[in-house]
C-alpha cells in the first residue's frame, strides 16, 4: 500500500478577505486535515522503522541459531531457529503489505538470497544430525553463505533507505502543504500560526524519536555481536578441550589394548600342546578354545605326571582382562599344586581355593569361578568341583550325564569350601567317552533365540562316539557354528573331549 501523500489533503484557496468566516473555516479545516494526515504517515513510517528493525534482528537470531546448533548439536538451538523463523516470514509479510512498492523493488534479490541461505541452514541441521558437525559449521561459515548474506543486508538496507527517502519526501509534501496553509492562516487569523508551531513541534518530535530508535538498534546490534564473539570463544574453548580429551582417549585405548593382546597371548600360550596330549597312552585328548572377546574367562588344562592324569576346566564370571587374570592365576596355582604332587582332590581343591580367594580379595575383584577337577589313573576317574554336567558316552552308546552341583562350591567366593567339596567315581572302558564343556556352548543361541542345549551337544557325541576325540571336537563346533549362523557369540566356548584307549 503505497504511503499516503497529498492526495488526503484538501487544498483550500480564499479569495476574498472579505468572507473571513469562510476562509476562517477552510483554512482551520485544511491545518486539521493536514495535521492529521501527517500524524498517520508518522506512525505509519515508525511502524515501517520498527518492522524492518526487526527483520534485521531476527535474521541475525537464525543465523547464531544455526551456527550455534551445529557447534553445538544441541536440539535446543534448532528449535530456536524454528521459533523465529513464522516471525520473520510474518514481520516482512506486514511490510510488504505496508510498502509493496518499495518492498518490490529489492525483494527478488533479497527473496531469492533468503531461500538459498533457508537453503544452506537446512543443510547444516541434515549434517548436524548426520553427526557431521564440522561440515555443517563449513557451511554456515562459507564464502557461499557469507556472500547471502551480504546480500540479503544489502537488500534489506536499501528497502530501509527506499522506506527513509520515501518517507523524507513524505515529509517534504507535507512541509509544503504546511506552509500553504500557514500562509493561509497567516493572512486570515493568528491561531493558523499556532497550528503550525505545534506540526513543526511534531515533526522535531519524530525525527527525534527516529533517531533514538536508530541509536538503540545500533546498541542493540552492539550486544547482539559481543554475545556472538564470547560465544565463539567459549566454543572454542570447548571444542580445545573436547579434542585434548580424545587425544586422552585414544591413549588410554592403545594402552588398554595393549594389555588385552598381552593377555589374550599369555592364555594361548598356556594352553595345552598336541604333543603333550599324544604322550598320554591311555587317553585320546582333543580340547578347544574359543574366547567372545580379546580375553576370555574360560580356563581348561591337562596334566600328565607319573601315569596319572590332571583334566581340569572353568568359567570365571565375566569377560576382559580381569577375568583373563584370575583364569591365568587358576591355571598357575594348579600346575604349582601338582608338581607338588599333591593327589588328593579334595585337598587339591581346598588349597586352590584359599589362593584364589586370597588374590582375589587382593585384587578387590567379585569374579568367582567353576571348576572341575578329573583325576584319572588306570582306568578310574575321580571328579571334584561344580561346574556344568560331565558327560560319559559309553561305548555302546550309552549316556551318562554327571551333576556337579553337589560335588564343590564357586572358586574364590568363599575362604573356605571343605565343608561343600564331595568326589564321585567313574571306572572307564575301552571306547568310553567324557565330555567337558562350558556354557558358551549349551546357551549359545541361534537368529530364532533357541539354545544349543545339552541334549543336542549328547546327540552330536552319541553320532560320532567311534571316531577319534579330535573329530568328535571338531564334529561338536562345527556343528554348534552351523546352528549359530550368523548369530553373535556372546559367551566363550570351551570344550574337552576325551576317549579311554585301553581296556
Amino acid at each position: 500500500m503505497k504511503l499516503a501523500s497529498g492526495s488526503n489533503l484538501i487544498t483550500f484557496v480564499s479569495f476574498s478577505l472579505g468572507f473571513s468566516g469562510v476562509l476562517f473555516g477552510a483554512s482551520a479545516w485544511n491545518v486539521l486535515a493536514t495535521y492529521q494526515a501527517f500524524d498517520k504517515a508518522i506512525a505509519n513510517q515508525f511502524k515501517l522503522q520498527n518492522l524492518s528493525n526487526k527483520i534485521i534482528y531476527f535474521d541475525e537470531v537464525l543465523t547464531m541459531s544455526a551456527r550455534m546448533y551445529a557447534s553445538t548439536g544441541d536440539p535446543k538451538w534448532k528449535d530456536r531457529y524454528n521459533q523465529f523463523v513464522p516471525q520473520l516470514d510474518s514481520t516482512i509479510k506486514q511490510i510488504i503489505e505496508q510498502t509493496p512498492n518499495t518492498y518490490n523493488v529489492n525483494a527478488k534479490k533479497t527473496d531469492a538470497a533468503n531461500l538459498k541461505l533457508v537453503d544452506l541452514e537446512t543443510k547444516s541441521f541434515q549434517l548436524v544430525s548426520q553427526r557431521k558437525a564440522p561440515d555443517a559449521m563449513k557451511v554456515l561459515s562459507g564464502q557461499e553463505y557469507e556472500s547471502l548474506k551480504q546480500i540479503y543486508a544489502q537488500g534489506i538496507l536499501d528497502t530501509r533507505n527506499a522506506i527513509q527517502l520515501e518517507t523524507e519526501n513524505s515529509l517534504s509534501q507535507y512541509r509544503q502543504f504546511l506552509f500553504q496553509s500557514l500562509l493561509l492562516a497567516g493572512l486570515s487569523f493568528p491561531i493558523l500560526v499556532l497550528t503550525a508551531i505545534i506540526i513543526i513541534l511534531q515533526i522535531r518530535g519524530y525525527v527525534q524519536e527516529r533517531d533514538q530508535a536508530h541509536l538503540s538498534l545500533q546498541e542493540l546490534n552492539q550486544k547482539l555481536e559481543s554475545r556472538v564473539e564470547k560465544r565463539t570463544e567459549a566454543l572454542k574453548s570447548a571444542n580445545l578441550e573436547i579434542m585434548h580429551l580424545n587425544d586422552r582417549l585414544q591413549e588410554e585405548n592403545l594402552r588398554m589394548s595393549s594389555e588385552l593382546e598381552l593377555t589374550r597371548r599369555l592364555q594361548q600360550m598356556i594352553l595345552p600342546r598336541s604333543e603333550e596330549l599324544e604322550a598320554i597312552q591311555d587317553l585320546d585328548i582333543a580340547g578347544f578354545m574359543e574366547p567372545s572377546t580379546e580375553v576370555g574367562g574360560d580356563y581348561y588344562d591337562v596334566l600328565h605326571q607319573n601315569g596319572r592324569v590332571k583334566i581340569g576346566i572353568g568359567d570365571v564370571t565375566g569377560h576382559g582382562l580381569e577375568s583373563g587374570v584370575l583364569m591365568i592365576m587358576a591355571q598357575t596355582a594348579v600346575r604349582t599344586l601338582d608338581a607338588l604332587q599333591e593327589t588328593d582332590p579334595m585337598r587339591f581343591l581346598t588349597a586352590l581355593n584359599t589362593t584364589m580367594y586370597e588374590n582375589a580379595q587382593r585384587m578387590n575383584s567379585d569374579k568367582n569361578m567353576s571348576l572341575l577337577l578329573l583325576d584319572y589313573y588306570q582306568g578310574k576317574l575321580s571328579i571334584v568341583g561344580q561346574h556344568e554336567e560331565v558327560i560319559v558316552v559309553r561305548s555302546g552308546g550309552e549316556i551318562e550325564r554327571i551333576d556337579t552341583n553337589d560335588l564343590g562350591f564357586p572358586i574364590g567366593l568363599e575362604a573356605d569350601i571343605s565343608p561343600f567339596i564331595m568326589q564321585a567315581k567313574i571306572t572307564l572302558e575301552l571306547g568310553d567317552i567324557i565330555v567337558l564343556y562350558t556354557d558358551g556352548i549349551t546357551e549359545a543361541e541361534n537368529t530364532n533365540c533357541q539354545f544349543y542345549g545339552l541334549d543336542r551337544l549328547c546327540q552330536t557325541i552319541k553320532q560320532h562316539n567311534q571316531e577319534s576325540a579330535q573329530f568328535i571336537c571338531d564334529a561338536i563346533i562345527r556343528n554348534l557354528k552351523d546352528f549359530i549362523g550368523m548369530n553373535r557369540v556372546y559367551d566363550d566356548i570351551t570344550l574337552v573331549v576325551i576317549k579311554q584307549l585301553c581296556c
